[in-house]
């Protein structure tokens, strides 16, 4: 897998497109030649308008579909790892309970869209990670830092989009994978053209007896394993020169085993959209409007001995309306609107109020002057029985020439208090506030004879933390969190290297403590290259120490992966996966434990 650090990637292999189009970023092969021809590279996340990224004032990751297959992981999780910054705990392994930390922010605190479509759930705030399918994904845009004033609720510590797979008219693929502790997973994808549209149908299906993921003896000594199965249905449609249609339709359901009274539960998700896409051009103002309508769906049934104890279901309809307007060649401006309603009636658990709506309206400019670039955003939301929020992103960036540039933002989150933190009955608190964010980053990027370098510092505060104390949520905690980010990406030596290592400080400013499962140092080495008609990869992943619950500190860990894709003609190809090749034992959450050395094979079809 190989990353985009913000902007340092600039001599990409693929074109990354959006919005409709096919998109990729800088990979690592054999083919270095082509390296040589600078390609546009537009991202979305950042601004919610498709941009070049090398004009975005926002520290970005971008992690493509041939990252994905150079990689060939078993879980989403096993791709964030490696960014920095990001810190990843997992109740056990694939099908388990799994959390990220991004830039020192709490587990909720990271927004995340499936193109477009929020998928956190509205009772526990958390996403669902496990059930998401790499091989349903085309590519992940990452951007880190504060983004409320554009987004809302929940994007403190950044945003994590993930769009859905592309195939063009008549492309199509069929593969299997099999590995340790009977991990088998099926997949298939084609892509259909109807007119002057397209739609790409992508299937998986996964299983696993996996391992028992917890310390405990007696009956709880047991393996706990998994089954997922993945739909995923994207499509355009153009109706005129100026209007076009998109769908989505993402389903996840199965069922997973874990310890503890809950044995084992039954997953059912889904998420739709909707979007028109209108172009007009006034007075000689291009404006481009999207409209977009949707909802996105969590329910699990938690289960003791295969019986039901009880449902978890919350439905988010939501709804979308953002236009932008290029008043010049050197100034943008985008108008949207936001409201999406959540609903937990049909949870067993009784809540005192059973829905929510939100409406949030934001204001969006960047302009250029010579070398100079600013960006301004602003954004009310009301939420409602909740105090109603404004945030903002100021960003200021000066290119020194074609390769360095230096980047200054600051900006203001919020989240918003999730229905368990206010009306669970064992613990709620109607008298919650927001969490609030306040945070600044400098970051330079360059490329020194053909190395490609990049530094971030950034400081955040978080005020009126959320916290169960054992019998109640409270706003009681303040942290404190300051961090460095380094990373350098270059071609020598027969192949690719990719470095970053990151410094992360978050403190608790009431006990002095690090916050838990957030390691401050973290480091990442890749070397990829390619072999005749094999693509290969080495990755190097160190993790400092952390807290956990009870004041438990986890032990460091270093991981070594191996990858291996080979061509055994044009159409098929073989791959491989060898992760935790050392066999190191450590913990990412505190009792839980993690996969031994395991090693995975597949062989795909693809015309």
């Amino acid at each position: 897998m190989n990353i985009k650090q913000n902007n340092f990637f600039k001599k990409s292999f693929l074109s990354l497109a959006i919005a409709g189009a096919m998109s990729t970023s800088f990979i690592a092969s054999a083919n270095a030649e082509k390296s040589m021809e600078d390609i546009e590279v537009l991202t979305v996340t950042a601004t919610r308008s498709s941009l070049n990224i090398d004009d975005a004032l926002t520290s970005q990751v971008v992690i493509t579909r041939a990252d994905i297959e150079l990689a060939n992981p078993v879980s989403i999780l096993d791709l964030l790892s490696s960014v920095p910054s990001i810190d990843v705990a997992s109740n056990g392994g694939k099908g388990q309970t799994g959390s990220i930390f991004m830039r020192g922010t709490g587990s909720d605190h990271t927004l995340v869209l499936i193109d477009g479509v929020r998928v956190s759930s509205a009772t526990s705030g958390g996403t669902s990670f496990s059930t998401i399918s790499p091989e349903m994904i085309e590519r992940i845009e990452i951007v880190q830092g504060p983004r409320a004033a554009l987004w809302g609720s929940d994007a403190i510590g950044g945003v994590i989009q993930i769009f859905t797979r592309q195939l063009s008219d008549g492309e199509f693929f069929a593969g299997a994978s099999f590995g340790t502790d009977s991990y088998k997973k099926y997949k298939a994808g084609v892509g259909i053209s109807h007119g002057d549209g397209q739609t790409t149908i992508t299937v998986s299906k996964e299983e696993s007896d996996g391992y028992d993921v917890t310390e405990a003896d007696g009956d709880d000594a047991d393996d706990d394993g998994y089954d997922f199965t993945s739909v995923a249905i994207r499509g355009q449609q153009k109706v005129t020169d100026d209007f076009s249609l998109q769908w989505l339709l993402t389903s996840d359901s199965g069922d997973n085993e874990f310890d503890g009274y809950y044995n084992g539960s039954d997953i059912k998700n889904h998420a739709w959209l909707v979007r028109a896409n209108y172009q007009t051009d006034i007075n000689g103002i291009a404006n481009r409007t999207a409209f977009s309508v949707g909802q996105n769906r969590d329910s699990a049934d938690s289960l003791r001995d295969g019986e039901s104890q009880g449902v978890f279901e919350t439905r988010r309809n939501q709804y979308s309306l953002v236009n932008n307007s290029e008043l010049s060649d050197n100034l943008q401006l985008n108008l949207g609107v936001d409201h999406y309603q959540d609903d937990v009636s049909k949870s067993t658990t009784m809540y005192d109020i059973e829905e929510r709506d939100t409406t949030g309206v934001f204001v969006h400019t960047l302009y250029t002057k010579n070398a100079w670039t600013y960006e301004a955003t602003l954004r009310h939301d009301n939420v409602e029985d909740i105090e109603s929020e404004n945030t903002y992103n100021l960003g200021l960036g000066y290119a020194f020439n074609s390769d360095s540039r230096i980047v200054v933002n600051h900006g203001t989150g919020f989240k918003a208090p999730t229905f368990n933190d206010l009306y669970y009955p064992w613990g709620g608190n109607d008298d919650l506030v927001s969490e609030f964010s306040k945070s600044s980053e400098i970051f330079f990027e360059t490329t020194l004879e053909d190395i490609n370098v990049s530094w971030n510092f950034y400081h955040s505060n978080v005020d009126n933390l959320i916290v169960w104390d054992g019998s109640k949520a409270d706003n009681i905690e303040e942290t404190e969190i300051n961090g460095l980010e380094f990373a350098l990406n270059f071609d020598k030596l027969g192949g690719t290297h990719d470095f970053n290592m990151s410094y992360t400080d978050a403190e608790d400013k009431q006990t002095k403590k690090q916050l838990v499962r957030r390691a401050k140092e973290k480091f990442n080495y890749k070397f990829t290259t390619s072999i005749s008609a094999a693509d290969l990869y080495v990755e190097y992943q160190f993790v400092g120490s952390r807290l956990d619950r009870g004041d438990v500190e986890l032990s460091s860990y270093q991981l070594v992966n191996l990858g291996l894709n080979y061509d055994i003609s044009d159409n098929l190809s073989l791959s491989s996966r060898v992760t935790n090749l050392l066999d190191k034992e450590y913990q990412t959450a505190n009792t839980y434990n993690t996969q031994e050395r395991a090693f995975y094979v597949g062989i795909t079809y693809q015309n």
